[in-house]
């Protein structure tokens, strides 16, 4: 059977909003298939409350926070809850903000007023208990506070007993950690102890070094300020050679390419082979001419007049 677009792309946003009904009431902590209404407190500070916070009536969940804000023109905090519809919130009730966010967690706390009393509608305003003491206050935090004190306490006995058991154990790797620290500190101290003497004389040589080297650039400033003006002379002439230096070899740098290059007179007779070749034919040519007059010279002279008679 071949089905339409448009149905296939309803059927996947009608999933999809399924899927988004359900996701969004169970991370907010909300039966899936139950209404709820919203009720409304106002708080001077909101001491770390967060939306989706959970709210609790006689120590049971009954529905979450749906929004935290805050009221800039009366300077308080506005918060709406989500209730579950089957609680029954009577008339009376008060609300108030409880937990440490490190501990327990934040959350609301409702104190249900006279069970006779008809239940609040949708949209009303619970107050927040009156103000109490210090003391007070703190009481309502006692049990939490006293259970994690209790277990603290009880981490901390753990491990006291578990140290002293390592350090009355002569074998354990504690005691052996703290023997070997002394023994170390005892070297040490008996080493410090046979080289002081020499660590006192090392101390009063350095204070006459240091003495002496105050006296000296104390007295001979100037001949101190003379040498590095000397020296200073001497660097800057050295500078000025290697310069000087350094464009002589760059001239002889490109004389060399020139040459390598076979420009100029000198690089065509080092680079061109036919004048070697046309100088050595030269050479052979005159060396047989000579050996030739040295063996007839007849030859070369018979045409020459040794001496005209007038």
């Amino acid at each position: 059977m071949q089905y339409s677009n448009e149905l296939k792309v309803g059927a996947a946003l009608i999933l999809s909003v399924i899927i988004f009904f359900v996701g969004f009431r169970f991370f907010q902590d909300l039966p899936l298939f139950q209404g709820s209404y919203m009720l409304n407190a106002t708080f001077e500070e909101a001491s770390g409350l967060g939306e989706g916070n959970p709210v609790e009536m006689k120590g049971v969940s009954v529905g979450t926070v749906e929004s935290v804000r805050l009221d800039q023109n009366d300077q308080v905090v506005r918060v709406q809850m989500r209730i579950n519809e089957d609680i029954r919130v009577p008339e009376g009730s008060t609300v108030r903000v409880t937990g440490f966010s490190g501990v327990t967690g934040v959350r609301l706390v409702i104190k249900p007023g006279p069970a006779d009393n008809p239940p609040v509608t949708a949209g009303a305003t619970l107050s927040p208990p009156p103000q109490g003491t210090v003391l007070e206050r703190l009481s309502d935090q006692a049990p939490a506070l006293a259970s994690k004190a209790d277990s603290v306490l009880n981490s901390t006995n753990t491990t006291m007993r578990a140290l002293s058991d390592q350090l009355s154990n002569p074998d354990s790797d504690v005691r052996t950690t703290l023997q070997a620290f002394r023994r170390t500190m005892e070297d040490v101290e008996s080493i410090t102890e046979a080289e002081k003497e020499t660590i006192r004389q090392f101390l009063d040589n350095l204070e006459a070094v240091s003495g002496d080297l105050r006296e000296f650039t104390g007295t001979r400033g100037d001949s101190l300020s003379l040498a590095v003006d000397r020296l200073n002379r001497s660097l800057t002439r050295l500078d000025r050679s290697l310069a000087s230096f350094e464009r002589s070899t760059a001239t002889l740098d490109t004389l060399t390419t020139k040459l390598n290059e076979g420009e100029g007179t000198m690089g065509r007779l080092i680079n061109d082979p036919s004048l070697y070749n046309r100088a050595d034919s030269a050479a052979a040519r005159t060396n047989r001419l000579l050996l030739d007059f040295q063996e007839n010279p007849s030859r070369y002279l018979e045409d020459m007049t040794l001496v005209k008679v007038f």
